[in-house]
């Protein structure tokens, strides 16, 4: 029984975990974050997100790292480039998991109790001093943010290519 062979090795798996990582990546940056924003009122999609993005942070560099530990195959000359890529992805999710993310949670804490100091949302077009400086950090974290999860993205594309190089050649 071949399949029950390969089920007793790492290669399924592996192969499983990074269609996983890869199509959650792909579906929560290009698909279902763009239409959560465009059709959600801003605080349903400012309260969504805030819980979706720990489940996704963490989800990437949990399994970046799985599949840093269980390649099924010998890199051989691309053993660097197959662990960078890695490497990368999980350093993303976690710079995104545990830095930028409380420091949006913090910003926009500060955007709602200064929403009540205003008498006006965040969005307004014409905010106070304050609301602006708070809506600047904002975009220059978020924008951190964006380039840093498509930095992760770039990166399984880049092992994805890896991979298939190896699995071709195998």
């Amino acid at each position: 029984m071949a399949l029950l062979s390969t089920l007793s090795t790492l290669a399924p798996y592996h192969l499983l975990a990074y269609s996983l990582l890869f199509g959650a990546t792909t579906y929560q940056s290009f698909f279902a974050g763009i239409v959560a924003f465009k059709t959600l009122p801003y605080n349903h999609f400012s309260a969504l997100q805030a819980h979706v993005f720990p489940v996704y942070f963490s989800g990437q560099s949990i399994l970046s790292l799985f599949l840093l530990l269980t390649r099924p195959v010998d890199f051989a000359e691309s053993a660097n480039l197959a662990c960078l890529t890695l490497v990368l992805s999980a350093a993303t999710g976690l710079l995104n998991m545990l830095v930028l993310s409380p420091l949006t949670r913090r910003v926009m804490e500060a955007r709602r109790k200064q929403e009540g100091i205003d008498g006006k949302s965040c969005k307004d077009p014409n905010p106070s001093d304050e609301m602006r400086a708070l809506n600047k950090r904002f975009g220059k974290i978020h924008g951190i943010s964006v380039l840093l999860n498509l930095a992760g993205f770039i990166s399984l594309i880049l092992y994805g290519i890896v991979l298939s190089e190896q699995l071709v050649s195998a």
